[in-house]
């Protein structure tokens, strides 16, 4: 008689319906509550790195004027469509690079224009559509240029170091408002993040 041989049954089995809705829901939580974080993440990353290329362009064009001897600047141009464009210009009076002696060909183009590096998505050049101050207090008018060195879209480095004072406005897409600080005597570079709340700018 032919003895029966014993097949192990097979213990796997796949999820039930119920096993893999709890899954599902526990990921939802972790997703909704991971996504705000990491949304406000790439913003911060994206203003700090329209900052970060301001720097070095202002770095760049101030060692320009040291080593020429002779002022050089960057002039800022809005676009239509509200981007922003920028390009160096050397001086070719000894007054500084001016929007007049642009026109007039006496301050010569040292580098195209061109657009900043920025996520535009993330975060621009730009003021809010609501009424905030500048970071001495002031209050900036509706329909104010986001680029504001003096009444000027240009900040002029002189050969010895020094640079004209003023302020690059950005926002983010959740409507955060930053300064990137130009001090004049030292052509020193500050990011500022505006608290509406209190009206205030707080270093970041």
């Amino acid at each position: 008689m032919r003895k029966e041989t014993n097949v192990p049954r097979d213990t796997k089995r796949g999820f039930t319906l119920i096993e893999l809705l709890t899954v599902m829901a526990i990921i939802g939580v972790f997703v909704a509550v991971a996504t705000p974080s990491w949304m406000s993440l790439r913003r911060r990353a994206a203003v700090r790195s329209a900052a970060t290329e301001i720097r070095t362009i202002f770095h760049l064009v101030r060692s320009r004027a040291i080593a020429r001897g002779a002022n050089s600047g960057v002039k800022f141009t809005q676009l239509p469509g509200g981007e922003w464009q920028f390009a160096v210009y050397d001086d070719g009076d000894g007054d500084g690079v001016r929007n007049d002696d642009i026109r007039n060909g006496v301050d010569r183009v040292a580098q195209p224009s061109r657009y900043l590096n920025q996520q535009p998505q993330l975060a621009s050049i730009a003021l809010p559509a609501s009424s905030i101050v500048d970071p001495d207090g002031t209050r900036i008018a509706s329909g104010a240029s986001a680029v504001q060195f003096n009444r000027s879209t240009i900040c002029s480095f002189t050969p010895m170091g020094q640079a004209t004072p003023g302020t690059i406005y950005l926002t983010d897409s959740a409507g955060e408002v930053y300064a990137v600080r130009v001090y004049g005597a030292s052509a020193k570079l500050r990011l500022l993040r505006y608290i509406a709340a209190t009206t205030k700018w707080e270093a970041r």
